[in-house]
């Protein structure tokens, strides 16, 4: 047993192509959400009209150019700034009092609710200039503000768990069902049956080189996202580690099961795509559940990548233990016995 694992792995490390996409896909995403600063807020392109240059008009204009994701350009004339608006080179049009004595503030009413932040801004500028005018040095009620240290993430760290859950779900589906078929395709599982060796020592040897890998996959995943791009994982890494390795008997079934309809590797390589992509995006890699449809969210959390996903986090934003994830092991557990009875069923050693 121990010769056909270390042969498992030798078989993985010589298919330079398999092992590069297993490697370089997760990686790739995680490069690519890393170099976007997502957690910025978006930035308002904001037209100020102060046509008498005034010093109240001075004192808003400079307000507004302090607030960090303004982006204020000044103009003279209205007519033209509302222009813009309308034409969407603009988001806001605030027009500072020259004669009517009333700060006018113009919006695309498409956007009302990107707006309504940027809005509540401008009007705590007008407040602070009002009581500026009135000649009032502090605020009638203060606002004390306390720090709290307080555990915080960031948009990355959500998302880098999600990264090694793909990952791993999508090599284990498509990788195993390719290269059992490539086997079949190849003669080997024949000849296989042709020797002393047990065929399930053979599949045995398969799925523990792949965990080995699935272990190897999520380190490098982890290791470019905190790293290279800051970030955090606050519970036991070895739990991650644990989790990948459990899920994976599971993602591991499905490629068996695809092995056993699939015709050839290109077809295994279809059918692996269609079961994986749809988890990828339904189960939450790259946004919350929450933010699917309720009857949606009610179907896709019990897909078999929805419980690891949710388990992963759990322990990196959480530094939740493995002994708090109950509900997420026995789904998965589950899984694994439900796909296991699936791929028995559909799985052939050889072609008959």
């Amino acid at each position: 047993m121990k010769k056909l694992f270390v042969s498992s792995i030798k078989m993985l490390y010589r298919d330079k192509q398999a092992l590069f996409w297993a490697m370089m896909f997760p990686v790739i995403f995680a490069t690519v959400f890393g170099l976007f600063d997502l957690d910025r807020g978006p930035t308002i392109h904001v037209a100020v009209v102060a046509p008498t240059q005034s010093t109240v008009e001075h004192s808003l204009v400079s307000g507004l150019m302090a607030v960090t994701n303004f982006k204020v350009t000044e103009s003279r004339d209205l007519a033209s700034a509302r222009a813009k608006l309308t034409a969407g080179k603009e988001e806001l049009v605030v027009a500072l009092p020259a004669k009517t004595g009333a700060v006018r503030v113009f919006y695309d009413q498409k956007n009302a609710n990107r707006n309504a932040g940027a809005l509540a801004v401008v009007r705590a500028v007008v407040d602070k200039a009002n009581l500026r005018i009135a000649g009032v040095s502090h605020a009638p009620l203060p606002l004390v503000t306390e720090p709290v240290r307080a555990r915080t993430f960031k948009y990355y760290d959500f998302l880098l768990p999600g990264l090694v859950g793909m990952g791993v779900m999508t090599f284990a589906i498509t990788g195993m069902g390719i290269a059992i078929t490539r086997f079949r395709e190849q003669q080997i599982l024949k000849r296989i049956l042709a020797t002393p060796l047990r065929p399930v020592r053979f599949l045995a040897a398969q799925v523990g080189a792949r965990l080995v890998l699935s272990v190897v996959q999520a380190a490098v995943i982890l290791a470019v996202g905190m790293l290279l791009f800051h970030g955090r994982v606050y519970g036991n890494m070895l739990w991650i580690f644990v989790l990948v390795v459990f899920a994976n008997l599971a993602f591991l079934n499905i490629g068996f099961a695809i092995a056993g309809r699939a015709p050839n590797p290109d077809a295994a390589q279809g059918m692996g795509q269609a079961v994986a992509i749809p988890m990828m995006f339904l189960s939450g890699v790259f946004f919350p559940l929450d933010t699917l449809p309720s009857v949606i969210h009610s179907i896709v959390r019990f897909l078999p990548l929805t419980p690891l996903l949710d388990a992963l986090r759990k322990v990196a934003i959480d530094g939740a233990s493995i002994t708090g994830l109950g509900s997420q092991l026995g789904q998965l557990a589950i899984w694994v016995v439900i796909t296991f009875l699936i791929a028995s069923r559909s799985f052939r050693f050889a072609q008959e």
